[in-house]
Formats: structure tokens, sequence, C-alpha cells
């Protein structure tokens, strides 16, 4: 149960972060892309830490009990598929979009000064 627990705070933790931390960037697009982004991140990675925490099993095996219940094991069982789409897409989709949003705010902010 403990891996489980680090695991979803692991994995989950950076879309949080990335919707706390949108407000700090400068740049009018990239932090909408961050708080953006970062809110579809919370729902992917949620889609993937639920059932997790609240079944027995594994997202590569099928979670054969929910919550003691085998119905809503298969129910879960029944979206793996979705799930793993929502891990990849987190993963491949959440990294490059940050590594982006904070490269433009970077190179594009209006810098404060004299002109």
């Amino acid at each position: 149960m403990l891996n489980a627990v680090l695991l979803s705070f692991f994995f989950g933790m950076p879309a949080i972060v990335a919707v706390a931390t949108a407000r700090n960037l400068t740049f009018p697009p990239a932090r909408a892309l961050m708080f953006w982004g970062g809110c579809v991140a919370v729902i992917l990675a949620a889609m993937v830490i639920l059932p997790l925490l609240a079944c027995d099993g594994s997202l590569m095996t099928g979670y054969p009990t929910c919550l003691g219940s085998a119905a809503l094991g298969e129910a879960v069982t029944g979206t793996l598929p979705l799930q793993v789409l929502a891990g990849k897409i987190y993963i491949l989709a959440g990294i490059p979009l940050a590594i982006f949003a904070h490269g433009a705010n970077y190179l594009l902010r209006r810098r404060a000064g004299p002109a």
C-alpha cells in the first residue's frame, strides 16, 4: 500500500504544481498554457491514480476488486485502455508542454525597465 501511495504522489504532484505555479509566469500565453494544461494533467493523473489507490491489482494486470466489490473492479478493469492512454498522454504531452511554456516565458516575457 505504501508503494501505491508513493507512486501516486510522485505521479500526480507535477500536475498540481503546474497549476499552482502558473500564476508566477509573466508571459500571458505561457501562463494560460501552464494553467489549463495543468488542469487537464490533474484530470489525467486522477484517472490513473484513483484506481491505483482504491483497487487491488495494477494497471498492467487489471483490478479484480475495488473497494471490496468485484462488480466495481470489473467496471474499472473495463476502463483500463482509457487509463493507459491517460497515463501516456500525461507523460508524453504534459512534460513537453510544461518545458515549452517555461521556455516561452523565459524568451518572450516583457522586460521591465527603460526602453
